[in-house]
C-alpha cells in the first residue's frame, strides 16, 4: 500500500477539505525550456536544505497562488542544492550551497538563466553561497566561500570584494550601505557601490550564533557578543550576547537588549528575525521575543513554546518563522503554530508532521506556504516502537515522507492545495520558497522550480 496516499487521505477526510493538483507522485505538468539540463552534480547523503535564518520585514506584497499549481519552468544548472533566494524586479537570485558553488540569476518571466557568477581565488576555494543575496541598486552582494563578493545585477560581472566573512554570514543592505559580520569579529558597514569601509564595530567571536543583521529606520540590529569582564591574572574574559541596535550611518550603539532570565547564561542568539514598523521579533532556542525598535525594551515577556511530545509537555524550538499579518507563524515537528503579535500567545495551531530542517514557509497575501503533513499523527521519535496502553500493543505513528508543499488560507485555515513532484531521490524535500506575483519559486532536487 502507498503510505503517502494513506496519509493524505486521512487529513482530507478529517478536515473535509478538497485537495487538487499534482499530489504524491501523480502526474505533474511540466514545460522545460531549452536551457534545462538534467542530471549532474548529485551528491549522496542527507539534504542540505537546512534552516537558514532570513530577515523579513513584512508579508510579501505579491499576489498569492491559491489554485493547484503546475511547473512553469525548471532551471537546472547542474547541481543539487540551492540556498535562499532574493527577488529583484523580474530577476531571482540564488546560489549553490554545495558542489561547485556560485551565484545564479534567473529571469522570473521566461525561466532563462541570465548569468552565473563563480569567482575564483577566494581563500575558501569553493565559492559556495548559503545565505540570501542582498541588493542595492545595481549591486548584488553575498558571501561566496566566506568572502563578501559584489557583482552587477544586470551582468553578474564582479565589482569588488570585501572582507572575509563569518561562517554562514548574511548581508543586509540599505541606503547605499551593506552590513556583514566579518571573520575577524568585526561587524562591517561598507559602501555598496565600491566596497569601501565606512565603519566597523568589534564584537567577540559569536561561536555557533549565526547573526542575521536587519536594517530598519536608520538602525542595524544584530546579535552581538559583548565583552563584559576583561581577563586578568585570575580569570579569563567573559562575554554576553545582546541584541544590539547600531546607528546605520555611524556605527554608534543606540541600545542593547538581553532578557533578565539570560543574565547567567551568556545571552541569547536571536535567529529568524522579523521586523515590523515598531517591533523586532525573533526566536532563541524555545523562546519567542518581541523588542521595541525605538527603545530596546520588551513588548512582552519572552514566551516559551511548549508542546506535548509523546505524552509529555516539553519546551520545543520553532522553525521557519514568517510574518502573517496579525500573527507570526512557525512550526515544530508536531505542529504549525500561529503566535499573536500583540501578546505572544498562541492564536491557533494545526497538529501534524513537519520538517524542522526544511520548513519551506512563506506568505503571500493571505496564503501561507509550508512543507509537511497537516493533520497527521505526530511521528514517534523512535520509529517502529510498540507501546502498550491498557495492556494492549499500540503501533507508534510512522514518519511520513517529505516533499509535500501546502498552501493554507490564513482566514479560514483551509488547505487550498498540496503539491509534490517526482525526484531522482524519491520524496526529496522542498527548500526555500520565494513568492512572485501569482506564483512562487521553490528549490527541489537539482532544480529551481517556478510554480504558477
Amino acid at each position: 500500500m502507498n503510505r503517502r496516499r494513506v496519509g493524505r487521505a486521512s487529513w482530507a477526510q478529517r478536515q473535509g477539505n478538497r485537495f487538487s493538483g499534482a499530489l504524491y507522485g501523480g502526474k505533474v505538468s511540466m514545460r522545460l525550456p531549452n536551457l534545462v539540463r538534467r542530471g549532474g552534480g548529485a551528491i549522496a547523503g542527507a539534504t542540505l536544505c537546512t534552516v537558514l535564518a532570513v530577515a523579513q520585514t513584512g508579508p510579501s506584497p505579491n499576489g498569492p497562488l491559491r489554485t493547484a499549481p503546475t511547473e512553469a519552468f525548471t532551471v537546472n544548472p547542474g547541481f543539487r542544492d540551492w540556498g535562499p533566494a532574493t527577488l529583484a524586479g523580474t530577476t531571482i537570485l540564488s546560489g549553490n550551497s554545495s558542489n561547485r558553488g556560485g551565484l545564479y540569476a534567473v529571469d522570473t518571466v521566461t525561466g532563462k538563466l541570465k548569468w552565473t557568477a563563480r569567482p575564483a581565488g577566494t581563500p575558501h576555494g569553493n565559492p559556495f553561497v548559503s545565505t540570501a543575496p542582498a541588493v542595492s541598486g545595481n549591486v548584488v552582494m553575498t558571501p561566496m566561500g566566506n568572502t563578501l563578493v559584489a557583482v552587477a545585477l544586470a551582468t553578474g560581472k564582479e565589482l569588488w570584494r570585501g572582507p572575509a566573512t563569518a561562517q554562514r554570514a548574511s548581508v543586509a543592505a540599505d541606503a547605499g550601505l551593506a552590513f556583514v559580520d566579518g571573520a575577524d569579529g568585526n561587524f562591517y558597514a561598507l559602501d555598496a557601490a565600491t566596497g569601501r569601509e565606512r565603519w566597523k564595530v568589534p564584537f567577540a567571536r559569536s561561536g555557533s550564533c549565526d547573526s542575521v543583521p536587519v536594517v530598519r529606520d536608520g538602525a542595524v540590529l544584530l546579535s552581538g557578543n559583548v565583552l563584559t569582564t576583561p581577563a586578568d591574572a585570575n580569570r579569563s574574559a567573559s562575554y554576553h550576547r545582546y541584541l544590539v541596535a547600531l546607528d546605520a550611518k555611524t556605527g554608534q550603539e543606540r541600545w542593547r537588549y538581553s532578557p533578565a532570565a539570560s543574565a547567567n547564561t551568556g545571552g541569547v542568539c536571536y535567529t529568524q528575525p522579523i521586523v515590523t514598523a515598531d517591533t523586532f521579533f525573533a526566536v532563541g532556542s524555545a523562546m519567542l521575543y518581541a523588542v521595541d525598535l525605538a527603545t530596546g525594551r520588551e513588548r512582552w515577556k519572552p514566551r516559551e513554546v511548549r508542546r506535548p511530545v509523546e505524552g509529555r509537555d516539553r519546551a520545543v524550538a520553532v522553525f521557519g518563522l514568517v510574518d502573517a499579518g496579525s500573527v507570526l507563524v512557525g512550526l515544530t515537528k508536531g505542529a504549525l503554530i500561529a503566535f499573536d503579535k500583540v501578546s505572544g500567545q498562541i492564536a491557533w495551531d494545526i497538529p501534524g508532521q513537519y520538517r524542522e530542517n526544511s520548513p519551506s514557509t512563506a506568505v503571500a497575501g493571505r496564503v501561507l506556504y509550508f512543507q509537511g503533513h497537516p493533520g497527521a499523527s505526530p511521528a514517534a521519535e523512535v520509529q517502529g516502537v510498540i507501546t502498550y496502553v491498557g495492556g494492549r500493543p499500540v503501533q507508534s505513528a510512522p514518519a511520513l515522507p517529505p516533499g509535500k508543499l501546502n498552501a493554507l488560507d490564513l482566514d479560514t485555515r483551509a488547505i487550498l492545495w498540496s503539491f509534490s513532484r517526482p525526484t531522482l531521490e524519491p520524496n526529496w524535500p522542498f527548500g526555500f520558497v520565494t513568492p512572485v506575483d501569482g506564483g512562487l519559486w521553490v528549490d527541489s532536487y537539482q532544480a529551481l522550480v517556478k510554480l504558477q
